[in-house]
């Protein structure tokens, strides 16, 4: 099983950019397609070897159940890597699945942290997020929170939470 995991993870390290840009085009054709399973099978290979943009999608295809079960842990998994990388949709997602208690326990404190991350990575949707998440936590909260996603950046997302 080892040896399995071992050329599989060679052949992903091998893969060239254009084998990847190959597997991204076909996984969006699948997804354009609805055909959400081959969409995840396709990111799925290119997300191992890194990209963000691969790993915040299928993020967001766990979450919602698309081509693969529904699963908020995975979507974590998922969204967590491509945040770190500083891809904004997956950060601003993570905000969201704070503020509405998907896969964590509701904290406005840590969607506020997120938004502004998101904010920061140039999210167009972030800023009326930190409103609505303040409006729920005290101003001395909202600053914490914003102290919180300053040094999550500049621990270039290590311990974050």
């Amino acid at each position: 099983m080892r040896t399995t995991a071992a050329l599989t993870l060679l052949a992903l390290c091998l893969l060239s950019p254009n084998a990847q840009a190959g597997l991204w085009e076909e996984g969006y054709e699948a997804y354009q397609r609805k055909d959400y399973a081959t969409a995840v099978a396709k990111w799925n290979v290119v997300a191992n070897t890194g990209d963000r943009e691969a790993q915040s999608l299928l993020g967001i295809m766990h979450f919602a159940g698309q081509g693969t079960p529904q699963s908020y842990p995975q979507a974590i998994v998922w969204l967590r890597r491509a945040a770190a990388q500083g891809e904004p949709k997956a950060q601003f997602k993570l905000g969201n699945m704070y503020a509405n208690g998907q896969g964590f326990d509701r904290d406005y404190q840590k969607a506020a942290m997120w938004y502004v991350i998101a904010d920061l990575s140039g999210h167009p949707e972030a800023g009326k997020s930190i409103k609505k998440a303040a409006a729920e936590i005290s101003e001395s909260d909202l600053v914490v929170a914003r102290r919180w996603a300053q040094t999550c950046i500049k621990r270039e997302f290590k311990s974050c939470e």
